[in-house]
């Protein structure tokens, strides 16, 4: 095996992902397996994460975990902790994919429904962290990746709660890094408008408005799920171990419109 080659080995390491029975949990539980890691499909779509647990195993050769799990219930995520211990012994790594946001005007929402979109984008990832803390802080280069969104960083007055949600998210990594260092690292994937399939459209995208964003973006398309799992791959490899705290924007160059007169 060359050094870059084991530089991005996932051998003997166990990652945990939320979320994963969606297209970029997915997508990153196919990359782990394939480069050496054990994984666990977590996910509140119980037969969606062991399907994808039973394609990543047929598919790996690796030993694979599907479970239900809902991110908000704080019992879940001990079962979730509890029965990767019991089977993997460890945790190495730890992916917070989880998240949901629909179309909600700035002034179209209360009290509820922004707890609620808080609860699940933000302090269901500060809880699973925190159950995985005393096994992540016993392994070599733990690291801990968030999926946050561009909608985070940006004004986004259409998607209200899920844009306050995980800009919280984003100082809520970079403590979680200023203090865990160096034992277990930190850091979060901005990430821009990606081919989710019916996803995206039950969040409250048109086609219309997807077309536009296409159009939007420096690369002219929107992103695809492996191409975030890549990311996700690189900050948790060995290649990235002094790397902490920070947002690795993966949006396709993000939207650019020249604010020069255009000629007709």
């Amino acid at each position: 095996m060359s050094h870059i080659e084991k530089l991005f080995s996932f051998e003997g390491k166990v990652i945990v992902i939320t979320g994963a029975a969606g297209a970029i949990g997915s997508a990153a539980g196919h990359l782990f397996a394939s480069l050496g890691a054990n994984v666990i499909i977590s996910d509140l779509n119980e037969e969606g994460a062991k399907k994808v647990a039973a394609e990543i195993a047929k598919e790996s050769g690796k030993e694979t975990l599907g479970i239900k799990t809902d991110a908000t219930d704080e019992s879940h995520l001990q079962t979730l902790v509890n029965e990767t211990i019991s089977k993997f012994g460890k945790i190495s790594g730890l992916i917070n994919n989880v998240g949901w946001g629909e179309s909600t005007p700035l002034w179209g929402s209360d009290s509820d429904k922004m707890v609620r979109s808080y609860m699940l984008n933000t302090v269901s990832a500060y809880n699973l962290t925190r159950l995985c803390m005393p096994y992540l802080e016993k392994e070599q280069n733990a690291s801990v990746v968030f999926s946050g969104s561009m909608v985070g960083v940006t004004p986004s007055p259409e998607f209200i709660e899920y844009s306050t949600a995980k800009a919280g998210l984003m100082n809520l990594v970079r403590s979680m890094a200023v203090v865990s260092g160096p034992k277990v690292r930190f850091n979060t994937v901005l990430i821009g408008s990606v081919d989710n399939g019916e996803s995206t459209l039950k969040a409250g995208y048109t086609k219309e408005m997807l077309e536009a964003l296409s159009n939007m973006f420096v690369m002219k398309r929107r992103g695809n799920p492996i191409e975030i799992a890549y990311g996700m791959m690189f900050l948790m490899s060995d290649a990235a171990e002094w790397i902490t705290g920070i947002d690795l924007r993966i949006d396709g160059g993000g939207s650019f419109k020249s604010k020069m007169p255009v000629e007709h």
